[in-house]
């Protein structure tokens, strides 16, 4: 079969037995049963809502009644998928192994001729599957021209055979010719009478009656039938209330039945023949309601005995009606029922059955009825086994019932009727009644499908349309439908293309439509049950958790290693599998943040974000710098959410209060609402005293990410693990940023750190005039300077005054104070004039300046917390780019395909872009995947199968040593979404490169030995295991899991020893800062061998002796501070193109002799230290008088002062003595180069022209320190 479904193959694989054989009617029935034509009617449209949501709700009770059987109905098989496997099997012991239903036999009849005076002979075949059903007597015997053969093998040719008459004494016989047969047979080895004596033993039909019985006659099996009747007949009372059909005291008689109040009901006859399932309900002063399940409609009322026969005769008139009617009636007796009822309907008598009937004036149904005396939905229960097996006991007759005669009447009607034995087989218990036929429905979808009965009608009828075209195409193939009828054609939808294959419980995989709803719990939980620090609520021994403001049932899967969400109703249902990040963040596995807005980014991160407004959200986002990319990486990686998220998300929320309350607030009311009235926990004021900058709900915010042993070892030692120090660094270094943001987003906020970036931004905006200079000042125009933009020399001066009311742009009419309020903006805005406003693209209200500064801050914010709040807002070490240089930017998401294939792919890896789908899936011309030719579907099962391996054998590592089990922990989550490709580093201008991150986890030498992981790694190019302090040594059996390696980073270890990789040219980058490496012969040869390094870190180790770098052609970065080194490197002047070279906080005696670099190498060499001798420093003074270059000083160290310079800058600095040049360095730590970089560079240039004109101003300025050139009164 060729088709564009993904799911072909899998739905192919799922069909039972019999939709592999059944024919396009057996199909129309199945998808007949699954509609509902009432939901298409104007009737139902236009009917009561209250009405309407009454049915819809018992349709779906009627459906999950069905479904819930079907699944108890789970091993009830079909006649010919029950009897095959045996049959075959005890051929096979008879030596016979041909295919059943091509294999046949062949039964030769010959009867006496008495007129032609011999035998002629006769003969009919069955396959042997429909012999064995069908049995045999005792006493059957076969002739010796009988015979078991393949189909093939038989050839019967029609003959023509004399015949004699004798005329009489005297005359001559009469000769003519009769017409007989002769058979050409290649026979089987076993015999026909063999085969009827091992089918009689083998007693098909009698196994099958007690296959039934096991099945249908069990208690629960019972009980669900009863309760998909009772849901019937409760859809059809309200369908026939909603159209009027039925009274209210008529409906109130049935709910009175359904609730199991004796109510009397009887079962109906006609011409003495039993019409199953239709019932007869006393709906008392009200007369009769006859109930005929899966007739439109099924009720019907009626006033007496006469008008019931009056109602069905009115029916039975119609072709169709007669054609549904069938169903209630046992197959053996169908023929006598309807020759009955045309004798007594049909006025004409001989009317075609598929034409309507004239009705017979006197007709006469010979109705009657017997009362029901036991529970009615049980006794229908019962009668309806009955009914199956009798009719059972026609397609697979039981030996005790063989009869060759009654065989034979049997398979004439049967050929008469133009009727497929073996088709009815295959389709039995779905063809008999109305019952099987909707469950039958129920069971199919239920092989291929998870939750079916929770979708959509339509869904489930697409659903089915999907088997349907699988099944009828594989009975094309196989022979079981006539070649040339019109079949559907196997189809794609956007159905198939949303679904999800899953493996159930039953090991089975079935396609699940990633759908939630219906596993919402309807538990309440009490007031007094809180979540734990995961977002867990435990109530009466039972797991929850909520996500998107529901709640939901959760277990712990130990194969897996994941929690599940459990089915409210159905235990047996999939489980689908959870991700969280261990506080408080879950997501369904399925699920693809990539797709969600901010709010539910947000939202989804657990309980606490769930009560802000979106415009809080949105607000919080741009104050923190967090946007949904950056949040999806949260959910998808399982991190922690950032802390100051939360922080500012509850400042807004108190300040929102506060200012609710108006003028009415009471004092403290932000304070308390913010952090509360609690005492300070010891452990809290601990980590406040050592990082003032945080709140007390920051800092117990921040602890609760530690277990026990982390918070007792602080507590005692003061003693803080190397990542979360690490975490601590990043949220101090970031929270004046974000509060002075609060203080342009929410005035209410402002303070000094707002003041700073707005008017650093200021001096950054392009448009800010160059005459203009804004100042803010104190309490009054004349009030202290508190902060400026522009020139002091700027002929344009503009203020703005700062009080404890607020701002207020100076205008000029004091003592009459203008408007004052908190926002800065507004203030700024009203204070610069309209030229300087139109030139800036700004209001007098403020706003846009306030989206100016926004945008401004969201390009800068990598850089704005060092350059604004100075070395204690320490920025971190940056990953993506070189030492010194910028991060890189982040790449922008790719629109991505969202068909099943690239979903289920992106399960696995969630940030596979399309073409990396492509490409594994073979559709890369360049990179076909020639050599797998195994289905795209067993594929993504391997790569499933593979991660469901790694997480199992990460956790046993993890259990192998108890001692070690909390530094092992917190490495499975990244080891885990190393190997789904999540966590990356954005690598040159646009790519990216994957990375595992295991730095500061406390892993030891022994936790890396027993570490074993899969060939599963190849694409890792970047390996961190930096600030593991009890870490001495890289295992080879781990290092050979990444043989694409290209950054490694091992800083602040415990290595003595530089090391070995099994590729070492492919490294580029090695990091090996403040271990314990002493440097000699072993060490030079390993180093040797990255010939492809760019970049060299082993500052902090006592080399004492310095490394050879001559092999290193590709060195553009080395940092060799602090290693006690007495001389340089050598290789030295075989660096091209160098970035830095930091050989700082040495002890070089002397330069060597002949001292020869390039102009770039001795650019880039910083030689600065405290221990410098007298010779050595001679040597760097006398290099630079000769080729104006200080070794001393990387050139890099000065570039901030040459944005925008030119020549003669360049010659001005050069005639600035050396060690001033080297002391202007401080100023770009200081103000006001860090809030003003513009502004401070132009009056930087200026001063010194200043001096640069004026020698004695000039020997006066050089006498000052070099840091005071911004004092200097120029």
């Amino acid at each position: 079969m060729i088709g564009n479904n993904p799911h072909h193959a899998l739905l192919a694989a799922q069909l039972p037995h019999w939709a592999r054989r059944a024919n396009p009617g057996q199909w129309g029935a199945l998808q007949a049963s699954q509609h509902a034509p009432w939901q298409l009617q104007d009737w139902f449209d236009n009917a009561a809502p209250d009405l309407r949501e009454a049915v819809c709700a018992s349709q779906n009770q009627l459906l999950h009644a069905q479904a819930a059987l079907a699944k108890a109905l789970k091993g009830l098989k079909q006649i010919s998928e029950f009897a095959e496997p045996l049959l075959k099997g005890r051929l096979a012991e008879h030596g016979l192994d041909t295919p059943l239903l091509d294999t046949q036999l062949l039964r030769v009849e010959h009867d006496w001729h008495w007129l032609g005076l011999r035998h002629l002979y006769s003969h009919r075949r069955d396959s042997l599957l429909q012999a064995a059903l069908q049995n045999f007597a005792d006493d059957e015997t076969f002739t010796p021209e009988s015979a078991i053969a393949l189909g093939s093998d038989i050839q019967v040719v029609a003959v023509e055979v004399p015949g004699t008459v004798p005329i009489g004494m005297q005359a001559p016989p009469a000769h003519f010719t009769l017409r007989s047969e002769r058979y050409l047979v290649k026979r089987l080895p076993l015999a026909p009478q063999a085969f009827a004596a091992l089918c009689r033993e083998l007693d098909l039909g009698g196994a099958y009656q007690t296959h039934l019985d096991q099945q249908l006659a069990r208690p629960e099996t019972r009980a669900l039938a009863v309760r998909t009747q009772q849901a019937r007949l409760r859809l059809a009372a309200d369908l026939a209330y909603l159209r009027h059909l039925l009274d209210g005291a008529s409906r109130d008689e049935i709910q009175r039945l359904l609730q199991g109040h004796p109510v009397q009901c009887w079962q109906l006859a006609l011409f003495s023949i039993t019409l199953h399932e239709v019932m007869l309900i006393d709906a008392g002063a009200h007369g009769l309601v006859l109930h005929m399940p899966g007739h439109e409609p099924a009720l019907h009322p009626c006033s007496d005995l006469a008008a019931v026969h009056a109602t069905l005769a009115t029916l039975l008139v119609e072709p169709a009606e007669r054609q549904a009617f069938a169903a209630y009636i046992r197959q053996d007796e169908q023929a006598h029922f309807f020759d009955m009822l045309q004798q007594n309907l049909d006025a004409a008598g001989n009317t075609a059955f598929d034409r309507p009937w004239p009705r017979a004036a006197q007709a006469d149904l010979r109705l009657t009825r017997q009362a029901i005396t036991s529970e009615p939905f049980g006794y229908c229960h019962d009668q309806y086994l009955l009914r199956l097996k009798h009719e059972a006991s026609l397609l697979a007759v039981p030996t005790a019932a063989a009869d060759a005669s009654a065989r034979a009447r049997r398979l004439e009607a049967w050929e008469n009727l133009g009727w497929d034995a073996l088709n009815a087989a295959a389709f039995f218990v779905p063809g008999v009644g109305t019952l099987m036929l909707a469950v039958t429905a129920c069971q199919l979808l239920g092989e291929a499908v998870e939750g079916y009965e929770d979708w959509q009608a339509g869904d489930r009828q697409l659903a089915l349309r999907h088997l349907e075209a699988i099944g009828l195409n594989l009975a094309l193939l196989g022979g079981f439908v006539a070649a040339g009828q019109a079949l559907p054609k196997l189809f794609d939808s956007p159905l198939m293309d949303s679904l999800q294959e899953v493996r159930s419980n039953d090991g089975r995989y079935r396609l699940w439509n990633q759908d939630l709803a219906p596993y919402r719990s309807d538990v309440q939980l009490p007031a007094d049950v809180h979540a734990n620090a995961q977002g867990q609520y435990l109530h009466e021994g039972r797991l929850f958790i909520r996500m998107d403001r529901h709640l939901y049932e959760q277990r712990f899967d130990d194969a897996r290693q994941q929690w599940r969400i459990v089915h409210p109703q159905a235990a047996e249902a999939w489980q689908p599998p959870l991700e969280h990040n261990t506080q408080g963040a879950w997501r369904g596995e399925h699920e693809q943040p990539g797709d969600w807005a901010l709010e539910t980014s947000v939202r989804r991160l657990g309980e606490a974000y769930a009560a802000f407004t979106p415009e809080q959200v949105e607000q919080a986002g741009r104050i923190c710098g967090i946007d949904s990319e950056q949040l999806r990486q949260v959910h998808v990686e399982g991190l922690p959410p950032p802390p100051l998220l939360l922080d500012t998300l509850q400042r807004l929320n108190a300040q929102a209060a506060v200012q609710a309350l108006g003028d009415s607030a009471p004092p403290g009311l932000f304070q308390h609402l913010y952090e509360g009235n609690g005492a300070v926990a010891p452990a809290v004021q601990q980590l406040l005293d050592t990082y003032p900058r945080l709140t007390s709900t920051l800092a117990r915010r921040m602890l609760m990410r530690l277990n026990a042993a982390d918070t007792a070892a602080w507590q005692a030692h003061g003693k803080l693990p190397a990542w979360f120090g690490m975490q601590l660094q990043q949220l101090v270094s970031e929270l004046p940023l974000v509060r002075a943001l609060e203080g342009v987003v929410q005035p209410a906020f402002a303070n000094d750190d707002s003041e700073r970036l707005l008017f650093s931004a200021l001096d950054a905006l392009p448009g800010w005039p160059r005459d203009l200079s804004l100042q803010l000042r104190a309490a009054s125009p004349q009030g202290p300077l508190l902060a400026r933009v522009g020139s002091e020399h700027a002929g344009r001066q503009s203020r703005v005054i700062k009080s404890a009311e607020g701002y207020e742009a100076d205008l000029g009419q004091r003592p009459a104070p203008a408007k004052r309020d908190r926002d800065l903006c507004r203030a700024v805005a009203q204070a610069l004039p309209a030229h300087a406003r139109q030139s800036l693209g700004t209001a007098a209200d403020g706003n846009a300046l306030r989206e100016h500064l926004l945008g401004w801050v969201a390009e800068h914010r990598q850089t704005l917390p060092q350059r604004l709040w100075g070395p204690r807002a320490v920025r971190p070490r940056p990953t993506g780019g070189l030492r010194g240089g910028r991060p890189l930017t982040p790449l922008a998401p790719e629109p991505r395909q969202t068909g099943s294939v690239e979903g289920a792919y992106r399960r696995i890896y969630p940030n596979a872009s399309d073409a990396e789908i492509q490409a594994w899936l073979g559709h890369d011309e360049d990179e076909p995947l020639a050599d797998d030719l195994s289905s795209t579907t067993q594929r993504l099962r391997d790569l499933h199968q593979r991660l469901q391996d790694l997480r199992g054998d990460l956790q046993r590592w993890v259990q192998a040593n108890p001692a070690r089990a909390a530094q092992r922990q917190p490495a499975v989550r990244p080891l885990v979404n190393a190997w789904r490709r999540l966590s990356t580093l954005p690598f040159a201008a646009t790519g990216r490169m994957y990375s595992l991150e295991l730095s500061g986890l406390g892993l030891n030498d022994e936790d890396l030995a027993s570490l074993a992981l899969p060939d599963d790694f190849a694409h890792i190019e970047h390996l961190s295991l930096s600030q593991n302090s009890e870490l001495s040594h890289l295992p080879a059996s781990l290092a050979q899991r990444f043989p694409n390696l290209r950054r490694l980073m091992l800083s602040d270890c415990r290595f003595d020893r530089v090391p070995r990789l099994p590729q070492p040219w492919q490294l580029h980058w090695l990091d090996l800062d403040s271990n314990r490496i002493t440097w000699d012969a072993i060490a030079q040869r390993t180093l040797d061998r990255y010939t492809r390094l760019v970049q060299l870190d082993l500052s902090d180790n006592p080399l004492i002796s310095a490394p050879n770098l001559r092999n290193l052609a590709q060195l553009k970065t080395l940092f060799l501070t602090g290693c006690g080194l007495v001389e340089l490197p050598q290789g030295l002047d075989q660096i091209s193109e160098p970035f830095v070279l930091d050989l700082a906080s040495n002890q070089f005696q002397h330069l060597p002799a002949n001292f020869a670099v390039t102009r770039p190498v001795a650019d880039a060499l910083r030689l600065e230290s405290e221990w410098l001798g007298a010779p050595v420093r001679a040597q760097i003074d006398a290099y630079n008088a000769a080729h104006q270059v200080d070794l001393l000083v990387s050139e890099s160290d000065y570039l901030d002062f040459f944005d925008e310079t030119g020549p003669d800058e360049a010659a001005l600095w050069q005639r600035l003595p050396l060690p001033y040049r080297r002391d202007l360095r401080a100023l770009l730590d200081m103000e006001p180069f860090q809030s003003q970089p513009q502004h401070a560079r132009v009056e930087f240039w200026r001063r010194l022209a200043v001096l640069d004109a004026d020698p004695a101003l000039r020997q006066q300025g050089l006498m000052r320190p070099a840091q005071a050139l911004f004092t200097l009164a120029l």
